[in-house]
């Protein structure tokens, strides 16, 4: 009786027997720690690792409670990271004299909380450079702190960035490394470092900490298609020439604005750009970034013009306040580009003033053509029931909150106010944020603090009580239904469901008044499973059309 090929074969490394750089290909799109331990596996793999074109590392997050000091926490985590990725970029020129040299390199990515010497990231911006094939992307997320914001738009209690050196940014002294060698420095292991009091905190320790000027070489690498920094100081000189480079991302540089306008003027290429947290800026010029695709204003609070000259402008994200009427422009050459996706996050709960909902309305003006429109606001909906009517409008996408003592009969009322200006909207999703943490829990960082074990079993987001009915009729009186809802809505996403009386009114409404469904997704937030079940069955016999599929999670 015969053998089949591959039982043939089972026994032996198929892998091994690719050339160096199939191999060094795959492992790029591992971890660099994962890819360098591939070494170990044989002396076969001894010098794979310097076929990997790619060397990505990402520090963890660090947990809000992981009964460390922040000192400890530097010498056992951060200052291993950092000598980790230069060990990385260096070991890939590790190879035995007759071998052939390693492969360029197509990205460095970085992303670490907390900071790094700028000697360092030097070295390691330097060593990309001088190794960087056509393409290259540099993505250096360094001294990450969350940009994100609660719903509340209240900043995440996160301890600070911290800094695993005395001088940072500006000046001081870079680890004592060795390239090759990821091993740490004597001091770095010493226990009695981590709880002697003879040790001072960081300089700036608890401050928002920035890399210092970037090599020069930067501003005019021909290969760069690709740039993202965080936490870094610009310093462009006055020649800036990037002509590859397509995608810009910047977050919390601190330059004067006018680093920040050359280094986007000098990018004739650029098609992808986000300002994030740029408190500096307060007018970008883009007339000469004609090919720009997607454009990202992230909480830019002191941006107060942004001039656009793009025609292929196709997709806009705005996070922030209530911009001013005059907050787009147009270039001189006349209309606003066609965006055919937008994004609007406001951080207003309820607008403060009427003139504020002229504002937004006036705003929303530019976005009548988009077919994907995503509008969030602390209460869902509560920002945007003066909108313009959207004929091209398909898809659109309501973030915020619906609360347990919300008004059912307003969470319908608000919803169907938007829906009325989309008469040709085939997609609908609402995703439903949690209620906020009281200011006590905030502070504590987080509901589950003080818990026992079988406390925090039962704590949950679901919301259900049998005994809780929705008067539909009382409900439908004064409501009118879009007609939207009842010809052209295929598809309604239900993301982050948590139940609820006004949720549920909420859902009842839209899955009673929509005899064109096709197909329902709910996705369930965390919580016991019997309530998941409750909450399905619920929903299924809430939707007119019983053809529609349904699929829950």
């Amino acid at each position: 009786m015969g053998h089949s090929p591959i039982a043939a074969g089972a026994g032996r490394d198929r892998l091994s027997d690719l050339d160096d750089g199939l191999i060094g290909h795959i492992l790029s799109f591992l971890d660099a720690k994962e890819a360098a331990r591939a070494a170990a596996l044989s002396s076969r793999w001894r010098d794979v690792y310097a076929s990997v074109h790619t060397v990505s590392l990402e520090l963890p997050e660090r947990p809000l409670h992981d009964g460390l000091t922040d000192l400890t926490y530097i010498l056992r985590i951060l200052r291993p990271f950092v000598a980790g990725v230069t060990a990385a970029l260096f070991a890939r020129d590790r190879r035995a004299a007759p071998a052939a040299a390693s492969v360029p390199l197509r990205a460095l990515r970085v992303c670490m909380e907390g900071s790094v010497d700028y000697s360092t990231v030097g070295l390691w911006v330097t060593h990309a450079l001088r190794h960087a094939a056509p393409g290259l992307e540099l993505d250096l997320r360094l001294g990450r702190d969350p940009v994100c914001w609660g719903i509340d738009r209240k900043r995440v209690h996160r301890r600070p960035a911290v800094s695993p050196y005395r001088n940072h940014a500006v000046g001081g002294t870079p680890l004592n490394l060795d390239p090759v060698d990821p091993s740490l420095p004597a001091d770095a292991n010493d226990e009695d470092d981590a709880v002697s009091s003879d040790d001072e905190m960081p300089s700036g320790f608890g401050n928002r900490l920035y890399i210092g000027e970037l090599p020069r070489p930067l501003f005019s690498c021909a290969a760069l298609r690709s740039l993202r920094l965080g936490s870094c100081c610009l310093s462009t000189p006055e020649a800036v020439s990037l002509p590859s480079l397509e995608v810009l991302r910047l977050t919390h540089v601190r330059d004067e604005e006018e680093h920040v306008q050359r280094l986007i003027s000098a990018c004739p290429l650029l098609a992808d750009l986000m300002v994030e947290a740029c408190g500096t800026v307060t007018a970008l010029c883009l007339l000469d970034n004609t090919r720009l695709r997607r454009l990202a204003i992230r909480f830019c609070d002191n941006l107060a013009t942004v001039a656009i000259g793009a025609s292929q402008l196709l997709s806009f994200e705005y996070l922030g306040a209530i911009p001013d009427n005059s907050f787009l422009a147009g270039g001189s050459g006349g209309g606003f580009p066609a965006i055919t996706s937008g994004k609007i996050d406001t951080y207003a709960a309820f607008p403060d003033e009427p003139e504020d909902l002229v504002k937004l309305s006036s705003f929303l003006q530019l976005f009548v053509a988009t077919k994907h429109l995503h509008l969030c606001s602390t209460r869902m909906g509560s920002c945007f029931v003066n909108l313009p009517e959207f004929p091209s409008l398909t898809h659109l996408e309501l973030n915020g909150r619906v609360l347990q003592c919300d008004d059912p009969a307003l969470a319908i009322a608000v919803t169907c106010t938007i829906l009325s200006q989309a008469p040709n909207l085939e997609l609908l999703t609402l995703v439903f944020q949690a209620a906020p943490q009281d200011q006590e829990s905030q502070q504590c960082n987080g509901p589950y603090r003080g818990r026992i074990e079988g406390e925090l079993v039962d704590v949950h987001l679901l919301h259900y009580d049998k005994y809780d009915t929705i008067d539909y009729a009382l409900l439908m009186v004064n409501t009118p239904v879009p007609p939207c809802l009842v010809n052209r809505v295929s598809k309604i996403e239900l993301v982050h469901y948590q139940g609820g009386r006004a949720q549920r009114a909420l859902a009842k409404f839209l899955l009673g008044n929509a005899p064109a469904l096709k197909m329902l997704y709910c996705g369930f937030a965390e919580g016991p499973e019997w309530i998941q079940m409750q909450l399905m069955r619920e929903i299924q016999g809430w939707v007119i059309n019983e053809t529609a599929s349904k699929e829950f999670r």
